[in-house]
C-alpha cells in the first residue's frame, strides 16, 4: 500500500472560490459531536501542488481547472487543457469505442523513466505581458526528465495561410501554414523563430518540481499587438535530431509506436491546446477525439486559437468557463503515486486527476445543491454517463450535481486508491460549489454498481438513498456460496446490515452475460439456502428491479434510462442520527494506510474487533473474514421500529420489468426513556456518542446489553462527578470522567445502570 500524504484534518473545509465568487460550505459538516460521516480524506485541507503553482512573480491568477476552457484574468491569459490526453494521431482509422482511454493510437516509448507515458501531456498554457518582454508558461502532467518534452508556439500575425511558414523549424512532421513566428522549448533550451528575421535563443528556465516551461520572449525581438492566431503543439523531444520523435509502426526504448494504415507517417505532435469542441462534454468518448482527427489529417492549426494581446495588455477580465452543464474539472491528489500512466491499476499515478461534472441548469452559487454520485464501470472511464438520459434523470431532473471520478483507472474496483479518490473528488466539489450537506446519493452502473453497494454500506451516513444498476455485489462475479473472483473480502453482502438506514433501488438485467443473476439475487432477495442473508431477510427498504429481456450492457445502450430513479432518489436526505443503528466492521475491508478504515456509521464509531482471526464474529466453523457488529437502540427518541412488508410490481419503463420490493410503515411510538439497547458481536471496544443518540448523562442512564464476548462500551457526554455504575444492580468499577464512561461490558445479557449523585 501507498503512504497516503493527507495532513492534519481541518475543522472545516478550506473555502474557496468558484465559477462564481461565492464560498461553499464543507459538505458534508462535520457532526454536532462524535465522528463525522465518511473518511478523514472527505475534510483534508487542500495538499501542496506545484503543478497549480504560480513561482514566477509574473504569474498571478489561479488556475481554472476546467478542461477546455480559457480565460484573461488581469493581464494573464490561460487555457485549461485535458489530462491523460496525449494521444496523438488516430493512425489506424480505427473509431474509439466506449471503453476506449483515448481516440488517438500514438503509444509511448517504453523508457518509463524518461517519458512516463505521459511527458506530452499539457495541463495549462499561459501567456503574461510585460512593458519589455511576453513571458509564456507551460505546465505539463508528467515531467520527468528536463529535454522529455518539446513544445511549439507557433504564431499566424497576420491570419494570411499563404504568408510565412509552412513548416515549423525542428519539423514535427506535419504543415503549419501561415506561420509567421514561432517560439519552440525543449527543456533545456528555447528559441524565437521568424520567417523573416530568422533563429534567436530565449530564455526558458524549467521546473522539474512544478512540471513547468516558462519561456521569456524580449519585445525588441517578438512584440505581439491585435489579435494573433496560435496553436500550441506538444510532443516528445528528440536528444540525438534536437527536434520531434515520431512514432514508428511498434514503440521502442526510444521512440514511440502507433504508425498505422490511414497515417502512415504520423507527426511527432500528441497534444494540442485549445480544444473548446471535444464532445467529451455531452458524449461518452475520450477527451481527444476531435484531435486525433485532426493530427491524422495533419491540420493541427484547426486548434489555432486568435490570443487577444491588446485585451491582455489592458488587463481585461472574461472566461469561458460555462455556469452550468457537463464540465471537466480536475484537482490535486493527496497522494503521492509518482508520475505518468502505467498498465497496471493505479493507472493515473499523477497528482493532478480529472473527473466529470454536471451542473443543473438552476443552480445558483451560494443556494445549497445536492450531490449524486455516479461512478463509471470497468474499462471505462469518468465521461462514461456525459450527455446520457441518465444523467438527466438524476441531475437535471433533481436539481442535482453529478459528479463521476477516473478513480485512478477502469478497474480499480472502488477499493484503496480508487475509493479515496472518490472522497478527493467530492472534496474538491465542496469547495467550489454550494452543497446541501443533507442531501446526497449515491449510484453506478456495473462497477459503479458494485461502488453503489460498497461505499453505501461501509458509509451509511453519508448518503439518503442507493441507486444501483447491474452491479454485481462484489468484486467480480459471485456465485454463492462461493466468493466472488475478486476475493471475499470485497463481498459487500458481509456487512449489508449497515443499509438499516439507506434504502437501496437495484436494478438487473435477467439475461446478464457478465454478473450472473444469482449474485444480485442473493444480496437483494438472499439464499437462505446457502447461508446468504439480503436486504429481504434483514427487513430493510429495497427495490429490486429485474428487466427481461435485457443483457449486461442493455440499459447502457438505452443512454441509462430508468425514470423510477428519479422519484426513487427524490431529495435523498440523508438521517444521520436514527434511533437505530446497525453497524458491521470487517477490517479486511480497510486500507489504514489510506486512512480509510470503516470503523463508524451515525453515533456509533471507533468499532474495533476482538478476534481478527478467520470466522470471527461469524457462527462456528465459517471461515468468512473477522468482523464485529453492533447493534444499537436509543429508546431517546421516542419511537419504535416501522413495520416492515414485502411487496411486488410490474411495468415496462423502458422495458418490462418485474419488481420486488421492501417499504417501512410508521414508526411507531414509544415512551421516551433514557435507555440504550446494545447487541454486540465479536466487538473489543466501541464509542457511542450520547448527544446524538438523544440520551442524556446526567440522568439515570441504563444499558442493556446481550454480548457474545468481554469487551468495552465508550459512552460520550459529559458525566456528572461521583456517578456510579451498577451491573444488575451491583456497584462495578467502572473509569467515568467529565467527557465519557467506558463500561467493563462482560459476556451474556446484563443491565448497566449509570447513577448520577442524588439519583
Amino acid at each position: 500500500m501507498r503512504l497516503a500524504r493527507i495532513g492534519i484534518i481541518a475543522a472545516l473545509l478550506t473555502l474557496l472560490t468558484g465559477p462564481a465568487p461565492v464560498a461553499a460550505q464543507p459538505s458534508p459538516p462535520p457532526a454536532d459531536s462524535g465522528e463525522r460521516p465518511g473518511p478523514a480524506v472527505l475534510y483534508a485541507p487542500p495538499p501542496d501542488a506545484p503543478l497549480l503553482q504560480n513561482r514566477d512573480p509574473r504569474f498571478d491568477a489561479d488556475p481554472m481547472l476546467v478542461s477546455g476552457t480559457d480565460a484573461y484574468r488581469d493581464g494573464e491569459y490561460l487555457y485549461q487543457d485535458f489530462l491523460y490526453d496525449d494521444c496523438g494521431s488516430n493512425s489506424d482509422g480505427g473509431g474509439a469505442t466506449s471503453q476506449s482511454a483515448c481516440a488517438g493510437d500514438v503509444s509511448y516509448p517504453t523508457d518509463d523513466a524518461r517519458y512516463g507515458g505521459n511527458a506530452a501531456d499539457l495541463v495549462e498554457f499561459r501567456i503574461a505581458t510585460g512593458q519589455h518582454r511576453v513571458t509564456y508558461r507551460l505546465t505539463f502532467n508528467t515531467l520527468l526528465e528536463r529535454d522529455s518534452t518539446i513544445a511549439a508556439i507557433a504564431f499566424d500575425t497576420d491570419h494570411d495561410d499563404t504568408t510565412g511558414m509552412d513548416r515549423l523549424p525542428r519539423d514535427p512532421g506535419t504543415p503549419f501554414p501561415g506561420t509567421d513566428e514561432v517560439v519552440t522549448a525543449w527543456g533545456t533550451g528555447a528559441e524565437h523563430t521568424s520567417a523573416t528575421g530568422g533563429t534567436t535563443p530565449v530564455d526558458i528556465r524549467t521546473d522539474l518540481e512544478a512540471n513547468q516551461l516558462t519561456i521569456t520572449v524580449p519585445r525588441d525581438v517578438s512584440d505581439p499587438s491585435g489579435s494573433w492566431e496560435t496553436t500550441v503543439a506538444t510532443g516528445l523531444y528528440d536528444r540525438d535530431t534536437g527536434g520531434w520523435l515520431k512514432p514508428q509502426l511498434s514503440a521502442d526504448d526510444s521512440a514511440p509506436g502507433g504508425a498505422g494504415p490511414l497515417d502512415p507517417e504520423p507527426s511527432g505532435i500528441l497534444n494540442l491546446a485549445f480544444r473548446y469542441d471535444e464532445p467529451v462534454v455531452g458524449e461518452n468518448t475520450p477527451p481527444d477525439t476531435r484531435q486525433a482527427e485532426a493530427l491524422a489529417a495533419h491540420e493541427p492549426a484547426r486548434y489555432s486559437q486568435p490570443i487577444d494581446f491588446d485585451a491582455l495588455d489592458a488587463g481585461v477580465r472574461r472566461d469561458s468557463v460555462p455556469e452550468y452543464g457537463t464540465t471537466i474539472r480536475m484537482f490535486p491528489s493527496r497522494l503521492d503515486l509518482g508520475e505518468g500512466r502505467e498498465a497496471e491499476f493505479p493507472q493515473y499515478r499523477g497528482q493532478l486527476q480529472p473527473y466529470s461534472l454536471y451542473v443543473p441548469r438552476d443552480y445558483e452559487p451560494g443556494t445549497p445543491a445536492g450531490l449524486t454520485l455516479a461512478l463509471h464501470s470497468l474499462g471505462q472511464h469518468y465521461w462514461q454517463y456525459n450527455g446520457s438520459t441518465g444523467i438527466q434523470q438524476i441531475g437535471e431532473q433533481r436539481d442535482n450535481i453529478v459528479a463521476t471520478s477516473l478513480s485512478r483507472g477502469p478497474d480499480g474496483w472502488y477499493q484503496h486508491e480508487a475509493e479515496f479518490d472518490v472522497f478527493e473528488m467530492w472534496n474538491d466539489i465542496a469547495r467550489h460549489f454550494t452543497l446541501d450537506p443533507h442531501r446526497a446519493a449515491i449510484s453506478g452502473y456495473s462497477m459503479g454498481g458494485y461502488a453503489t453497494y460498497r461505499l453505501g454500506t461501509l458509509y451509511p451516513d453519508l448518503f439518503g438513498k442507493a441507486f444501483s444498476t447491474v452491479g454485481p455485489p462484489g468484486d467480480g462475479i459471485w456465485l454463492p456460496p462461493a466468493a466472488p473472483t475478486g476475493g471475499i473480502e470485497t463481498l459487500t453482502n458481509l456487512w449489508l446490515e449497515n443499509a438499516r438506514n439507506l434504502p437501496y433501488l437495484n436494478v438487473v438485467a435477467g439475461e446478464d452475460q457478465l454478473v450472473p443473476f444469482v449474485g444480485p439475487r442473493a444480496q437483494n432477495l438472499g439464499a437462505p439456502e446457502v447461508g446468504v442473508r439480503g436486504f429481504d431477510q434483514l427487513g430493510y427498504r429495497f427495490r429490486f428491479v429485474v428487466y427481461q429481456p435485457a443483457e449486461h450492457f442493455t440499459l447502457a445502450a438505452l443512454g441509462y434510462d430508468i425514470p423510477m430513479a428519479t422519484d426513487f432518489l427524490g431529495e435523498a436526505r440523508v438521517n444521520r442520527n436514527p434511533h437505530h443503528v446497525t453497524f458491521a466492521h470487517v477490517p479486511a475491508s480497510d486500507d489504514p494506510s489510506l486512512g480509510l478504515v470503516h470503523d463508524h456509521a451515525y453515533w456509533v464509531s471507533d468499532l474495533a474487533a476482538a478476534d481478527t482471526s478467520a470466522g470471527a464474529g461469524w457462527p462456528d466453523g465459517s471461515d468468512l473474514p473477522a468482523k464485529a457488529r453492533i447493534d444499537a437502540f436509543s429508546h431517546g427518541f421516542g419511537r419504535g421500529d416501522p413495520p416492515s412488508t414485502s411487496g411486488t410490481d410490474a411495468g415496462a419503463a423502458p422495458l418490462p420489468y418485474t419488481e420486488f420490493n421492501r417499504a417501512w410503515g410508521r414508526s411507531p411510538a414509544i415512551p421516551v426513556a433514557n435507555r440504550l439497547d446494545l447487541g454486540l458481536t465479536n466487538v473489543r471496544s466501541v464509542e457511542l456518542d450520547l448527544a446524538r443518540a438523544r440520551l442524556d448523562p446526567q440522568r439515570v442512564l441504563t444499558v442493556d446489553t446481550t454480548a457474545d464476548r468481554d469487551g468495552t462500551v465508550r459512552l460520550a457526554g459529559p458525566f456528572l462527578p461521583g456517578t456510579q455504575v451498577l451491573r444488575d444492580g451491583r456497584p462495578i468499577d467502572a473509569a467515568v470522567g467529565p467527557a465519557a464512561a467506558t463500561l467493563p461490558v462482560i459476556a451474556g445479557g446484563h443491565t448497566y445502570t449509570l447513577l448520577p449523585p442524588g439519583a
